[in-house]
C-alpha cells in the first residue's frame, strides 16, 4: 500500500477522495446507461428502416450498467 509524504495511506479503504471518485464514476455510468437505452429505443422505433446507425447501443448500455453496479458496490463497501 502506497503512502504519501505525510504518512497517510493513498489508497486506504474509506479514503474520502476514493469514495467520491467511485460515486462519481457510478453516477456517470448510470447516466450513460440511460442515454444508451434512449438511443437504442430510438433506433428500434425509427421511421426509415434503411437508416441504420453504427453505435452498438445495447453493448454500451450493458457495459455502463456493469460499471455503474461495480462502482456503486465499491462505494458502498468503502463506507
Amino acid at each position: 500500500m502506497g503512502t504519501s509524504l505525510q504518512g497517510k495511506a493513498l489508497f486506504a479503504k474509506g479514503c474520502p477522495a476514493m469514495q467520491v471518485s467511485m460515486l462519481t464514476v457510478g453516477i456517470g455510468a448510470a447516466v450513460l446507461f440511460g442515454v444508451a437505452e434512449v438511443a437504442s429505443w430510438r433506433r428500434n422505433n425509427r421511421r426509415d428502416v434503411d437508416k441504420v446507425g453504427f453505435m452498438p447501443w445495447r453493448g454500451i448500455a450493458l457495459a455502463s450498467a456493469a460499471v455503474a453496479l461495480f462502482a456503486t458496490a465499491f462505494w458502498l463497501a468503502g463506507k
